[in-house]
């Protein structure tokens, strides 16, 4: 069941288009080389560069975001969850805290339809109602908002007990009422740490990297009866998103991703690592373009 909707999308900040357009839009962003096949993470840097794509072509669009219980409550543990098709993940599953995509408003006839943008999951736009069926989380909870806004914050405790005092960061976007007994407290756009630290392109890169990893090192052996315990150090390592960002994105390691692992793929390891670095700058020139695309349309 999906309950609850507020959208904060802004009266006529998205662009409305007709549907030949709309599916015109789409094959260009299917055809963009966006890393939409790697699902554990990074949907809001995937989303977030097409917001910017279709901005540079003059289009603006929103972003719906869809949050599981785990994310906003403290009294639940269940995630958007469905099966992994590629068997990447050690798990068998693929598992959400949140998801968001990109929305354009269409004309169909005489009315205007808010529909989502989201390769990985449809391989056209959608409404964004099928968007949310699709997801299948019961007590699902979204906003539609302006695609200005790149990521959320969120606290230990409900809004509705937090002490904001004048010494406080005071929340970028009001969210509505109904969110006061939520654990989110509001949006953030991509500024300031993130754009610095160039969130969205380590996002980018961290996918295509782990989708190169798995076509070449993991699925030609997955059913390979003699290749199994490398074939579980490898799902560990690539299928579990935290611990790929720990080893290739923060040259870091964790409990999982010890000393011993790290020895034993030493070799492998420099190898994407080179890999990520060269996917990072890919997408840091293609970043600065699109943004120099967007900066003239506003001369």
């Amino acid at each position: 069941m999906i309950t609850k909707k507020h959208p904060l999308l802004t009266a006529r900040k998205a662009s409305i288009i007709d549907l030949n357009t709309a599916n015109d839009l789409f094959a260009e962003i299917i055809q963009s080389g966006l890393p939409f096949g790697y699902q554990q993470a990074n949907c809001h840097n995937i989303s977030h560069y097409i917001s910017l794509l279709l901005e540079s072509k003059g289009y603006l669009c929103a972003k719906i975001w869809a949050f599981a219980p785990m994310v906003y409550s403290v009294n639940s543990s269940r995630l958007i969850s469905f099966a992994d098709k590629k068997n990447i993940s050690p798990n068998g599953k693929i598992d959400w805290g949140y998801h968001v995509a990109p929305v354009l408003q269409v004309r169909i006839g005489n009315k205007v339809r808010k529909m989502v943008i989201d390769p990985g999951l449809f391989k056209t736009p959608v409404r964004y109602r099928t968007w949310l069926a699709k997801l299948k989380t019961r007590k699902l909870i979204y906003l539609i908002v302006d695609s200005e806004w790149y990521l959320f914050n969120s606290s230990m405790i409900p809004n509705s007990q937090l002490q904001l005092n004048i010494n406080t960061i005071q929340p970028n976007v009001k969210l509505p009422d109904w969110f006061s007994d939520k654990l989110i407290t509001d949006f953030f756009k991509y500024e300031e740490d993130s754009l610095e630290q160039h969130w969205i392109e380590k996002g980018l890169a961290v996918n295509e990297t782990a989708m190169a990893f798995y076509n070449a090192e993991i699925k030609p052996i997955l059913n390979s009866k003699a290749h199994q315990e490398l074939v579980y150090d490898y799902k560990m390592l690539v299928g579990n998103v935290f611990n790929f960002e720990t080893i290739f994105r923060d040259n870091n390691w964790n409990y999982e991703m010890n000393d011993d692992f790290q020895l034993r793929h030493q070799n492998i390891i420099t190898k994407y690592s080179n890999l990520y670095f060269f996917n990072l700058q890919k997408w840091e020139k293609s970043l600065s373009l699109l943004n120099e695309l967007i900066n003239k349309r506003k001369i």
